[in-house]
């Protein structure tokens, strides 16, 4: 049997109104409760689940950088594309990325 790192159970109560909160908390994070509560005691910052615009928009940068990069190692590879061009464009998308990360 394997054994588990968290081996204390506790349980307790919840009026109608802490439930009700502790379920839209869950709902706006994307989170059970168990993981939110984990999250919450520790102190980890609590993010709101990306909007499925959000998260469309990230596949699309991601897909972006993927043509991107495969595009420059051809570059590369065919001595067509300086480092600092490549440099300047892996510096973009990465600041991009970082951009919607915030927005998470």
């Amino acid at each position: 049997m394997e054994h588990r790192t968290r081996n204390i159970h506790v349980g307790t109560r919840l009026n109608n109104a802490e439930y009700e909160a502790l379920k839209t908390l869950c709902n706006r994070t994307g989170l059970g409760s168990t993981r939110l509560l984990r999250k919450l005691i520790t102190g980890a910052e609590i993010r709101e689940k990306p909007t499925p615009e959000l998260r469309n928009l990230q596949r699309s940068v991601d897909r972006i950088g993927n043509n991107l990069n495969q595009i420059a190692h051809r570059a590369n590879a065919a001595g067509v594309l300086e480092k600092s061009e490549w440099d300047r464009t892996a510096a973009l998308m990465t600041a991009l990325k970082e951009e919607i990360q915030k927005w998470r």
